[in-house]
């Protein structure tokens, strides 16, 4: 079989690039002995990359252990350059600034209420005119956006909280900015957070997403599964069959999102106790109070929940799976239930929090972002968190 020498290169590339990425600061012989190339080769290739400034060197090791100098330590440039990244929800505009290592510059977060799309990309815009000049070789390289519905090849298919109309928010922000733009659905790229921040390798999890709807991100074989048309993973839509006998038309039953939602639950509440509005910290200080009618409530979330799961569990039987959900993180006793109904199963998978419910989407959208930059799509990359 006869390989172009261009692609050889480029592939080779990548794998250095990806070894300092993931191991560095590293030497060049240990990139050798790690991907099993000449040490010619890596040091032709880390040299290229230093002239890109793409990595730079860091010093020496520490241990000699032959005769010879002490070998110089490669290291990627992580202020190569900065990723800017946000998460449009119902409530809520979140913006995320990284470097290319994934450490976070700067964050904030503004309401959007019932803003019109237009309204909201003024905000994003006025966000990004405020931050500050970051001390990177090459400024801002690209831009991610994280959206509550379903996503498909950077366009927007649906989306029950923010009405997008056929406003091309990719195209925009393209030709504002100039850099690539990255978009995707949030539960995603909350899948895509608990892989790239993560030293441990999984071949597939998934991570279920429970905000103002419910969505899960589905790993599968350590890439991101979408579905044909980007609706995979929408358990929020999944149907709740009624408890009574006679049988309902399927477009009369009630969704997922509708009523185990945070937002659905929270509601819930507010009829319970005969309020306007109930909130995640009251209904969290009433189940530690012992109200037994909160507590009845979130118990038959629980047993949702567990169906849910168990669903997701004979779909796509992965390794973990995730819950990215300030209500479950401040109610951590949610979990255990879930897993105890779960009981009759014969493999359950570890069910686990998020290692960071707050910022998993924006950081899953700065991981894309960089893959992007780098031109490094499908590439295992580890970044810090």
């Amino acid at each position: 079989m006869i390989i172009n020498k261009d692609v050889m290169r480029d592939h080779n590339e990548r794998s250095v690039l990806q070894a300092i990425v993931n191991h560095g600061p590293i030497s060049r012989t240990a990139i050798s002995n790690l991907l099993g190339l000449n040490k010619v080769t890596v040091s032709d290739i880390v040299g290229t990359l230093s002239d890109r400034k793409l990595v730079l060197s860091q010093g020496e090791t520490t241990t000699n252990p032959g005769s010879g100098r002490r070998a110089a330590l490669i290291a990627f440039n992580a202020t190569y350059g900065y990723t800017i990244n946000f998460s449009i929800s119902g409530k809520t505009l979140e913006m995320l600034v990284t470097q290319l290592d994934g450490r976070a510059l700067e964050y904030s977060e503004s309401p959007i209420g019932k803003l019109a799309v237009k309204e909201i990309v003024a905000k994003m815009e006025d966000m990004i005119a405020q931050l500050p000049n970051f001390k990177t070789e090459n400024g801002l390289q690209a831009i991610s956006i994280a959206i509550f519905g379903v996503v498909y090849e950077n366009e927007i298919v649906t989306s029950p909280f923010v009405d997008f109309a056929d406003f091309n928010l990719v195209g925009y922000f393209e030709r504002r900015y100039h850099v690539p733009i990255v978009m995707e659905n949030e539960a995603n790229l909350s899948a895509v957070f608990e892989q790239d921040f993560s030293k441990q390798e999984l071949q597939s999890i998934v991570s279920i997403s429970i905000h103002e709807g419910i969505g899960a991100g589905i790993l599968l074989n350590k890439q991101l599964y979408r579905g044909n048309y980007g609706r995979a993973g929408e358990i929020g839509q999944i149907m709740i069959q009624g408890t009574g006998r006679k049988r309902q038309r399927l477009a009369q039953l009630p969704s997922f999102d509708s009523e185990w939602s945070e937002a659905a639950v929270l509601r819930k509440a507010a009829l319970i106790k005969d309020v306007d509005d109930y909130t995640l910290s009251e209904l969290v200080a009433a189940v530690n109070q012992h109200d037994p009618e909160i507590s009845e409530l979130v118990e038959e979330l629980c047993y949702h929940l567990a169906i849910v799961t168990s669903d997701l569990i004979v779909a796509y039987d992965p390794q973990m799976i995730f819950f990215n959900s300030p209500l479950v993180d401040q109610l951590p006793e949610i979990l255990k239930n879930i897993q105890m109904k779960l009981g009759f199963m014969p493999l359950v998978p570890p069910l686990v929090m998020s290692k960071d419910v707050k910022y998993a989407t924006l950081l899953g959208g700065a991981s894309l972002a960089i893959h992007k930059v780098l031109s490094m799509p499908g590439t295992r990359l580890i970044f810090h968190h």
